[in-house]
Order: C-alpha cells, then sequence, then structure tokens
C-alpha cells in the first residue's frame, strides 16, 4: 500500500529550498521555473475572464444596437427569378417613409410574383441580415477567453519543455563527466 504525504519538501517545487546534497543546480533551476509556470498560469486565468467580460460587453451592445436598429417589414414579390441552390433570387417592393423601394433579393424558400414575404430592414429601409441573438456575445466571451488561458498555457507547456529539455542534456553531461572520472580513477572518487 502507497502512502501520500503533504510534505512540501516532497514536491517538485520544494526542491527549490531544499538541503538535500543530491539535489544539484539544474534541479532548482527547473523546479522554478516550473513554480514561475504556475504562477503565470493562475495569474493568467483572471486575466483571460477579464477579457472574456470586456469582449461579453462590447458583444452584447453592439447586438443590442443591432435589434433596436433591425426591424421586419413585408415586401411584396414583383419578379422571381433564377433559383440557386435552396434561395431563390427575386426582385420585391416594400414601402418606406418617402415611397416605396425596389431591390433584388435572395429568399431562402421558393417565391412567386404577388408572394408578401418578410424581410429584415436597418433605419434607413436597406435590407439587411437580422440581427445576431445577444446570447452570442456569451459564446464570444467564452471563446476569447479560453483562447487567451489556452494560448498562456501552451506557451508556458512549450517553455517548460524546452528548459526541462536544456536541463536533462546538462545532467547527461554531468553523469557522463562523472562516469569518465570514477573510470580513470578506478573506481574511486578521491585521491588521497
Amino acid at each position: 500500500m502507497e502512502t501520500h504525504t503533504l510534505d512540501p519538501r516532497c514536491w517538485r517545487i520544494g526542491r527549490i529550498f531544499a538541503r538535500n546534497p543530491l539535489l544539484r543546480r539544474t534541479d532548482r533551476i527547473e523546479a522554478v521555473v516550473t513554480l514561475v509556470a504556475l504562477v503565470v498560469a493562475l495569474v493568467a486565468l483572471p486575466v483571460a475572464g477579464v477579457a472574456g467580460a470586456v469582449v461579453y460587453g462590447a458583444r452584447n451592445s453592439v447586438y443590442a444596437r443591432e435589434a433596436h436598429q433591425r426591424h421586419i417589414i413585408t415586401a411584396t414579390v414583383t419578379n422571381a427569378g433564377m433559383d440557386r441552390s435552396a434561395a431563390t433570387v427575386v426582385q420585391a417592393r416594400w414601402p418606406v417613409v418617402a415611397g416605396e423601394r425596389t431591390k433584388v433579393l435572395e429568399v431562402t424558400p421558393a417565391a412567386k410574383v404577388g408572394d408578401r414575404i418578410k424581410i429584415w430592414v436597418d433605419e434607413d429601409a436597406n435590407p439587411v441580415a437580422p440581427p445576431t441573438p445577444t446570447w452570442h456575445a456569451v459564446g464570444d466571451a467564452i471563446a476569447t477567453a479560453l483562447a487567451i488561458f489556452l494560448g498562456v498555457v501552451f506557451w508556458l507547456t512549450f517553455l517548460v519543455t524546452s528548459v526541462r529539455s536544456r536541463l536533462d542534456r546538462v545532467r547527461d553531461a554531468h553523469w557522463e563527466r562523472e562516469i569518465r572520472c570514477l573510470q580513470e580513477d578506478g573506481g574511486r572518487t578521491n585521491q588521497r
């Protein structure tokens, strides 16, 4: 049976201040780099949250403004055009403050001359796409926060892995030198 302890001296990060004579400088450097990466990741979490909140505020106001400025009106089809996959190109007419407006539109359901269709228009009665629902701001905020946090974590992982790889090469070189010294001295480390 294995026992687990919560003794900080046993943690990797505890190697920074440990007095164990078997710990080398490379072990301490690795522990410091790991600790710095952990702290940066913990700091990046609220920063990503704040960035997500800023994006939410900006997008929510844009989507709310779209919903306020766009509205549905009824237009009459004056000329039905060609079918393109799932959309039909039609010429439609709708009332505006100064008379009527006519424009070529692309509508999803098949429409015939004389049909009444609903279209979205802006304040100037120009046809526009439907307003984006305001709940999309939540998705935009979450995506932004995740992208920032995962980007930071990716680069920290890359940094820690690179440093660890370099330190492993340094450790291997030290081991090779120590083994070579043992072989040359006949297996003794101190000469008297």
